[in-house]
């Protein structure tokens, strides 16, 4: 659905600046399933899919899409493509990084192409999977 079709969607989300987006929200909680976030502040809920291109996430948990830019402050990433932007807590359980900066969290599992991360700063790594190339 979208956005501007959502009944007593957050001040928030109406705010973002995005594309075809395909979102709803149930019991009070904002699910997006398609479409490109291009700015704002996501505070809460989960993310499906779709293209994430700038903005601050705040809260919540990501199943698929393909991160572009942005700062990462809370939540879990369970698959998907990381391109870049700040990560600064939350659970990493699988996915692609390719590059960005790490400050805190948990890495599980996932594939970490590249030679070296920007930086790492504190976080547990776990090697459960191929994390390395």
């Amino acid at each position: 659905m979208k956005i501007k079709e959502l009944k007593n969607a957050p001040q928030w989300l109406l705010d973002a600046e995005t594309e075809n987006a395909d979102v709803e929200i149930i019991d009070g909680v904002v699910y997006w399933y398609n479409g490109i976030w291009k700015n704002g502040i996501w505070n809460d809920g989960v993310w499906k899919d779709g293209t994430w291109k700038r903005g601050i996430w705040k809260n919540g948990i990501w199943y698929g899409g393909t991160w572009e830019d942005g700062l990462w402050e809370d939540g879990s990433w369970y698959g998907g493509i990381w391109r870049g932007g700040g990560w600064e807590n939350g659970t990493w359980e699988n996915g692609v990084w390719h590059g960005g900066i790490w400050h805190e969290g948990i890495w599980h599992n996932g594939l970490f192409e590249g030679r070296h991360l920007e930086r790492w700063t504190l976080g547990r790594w776990r090697l459960d999977g191929r994390n390395f190339k």
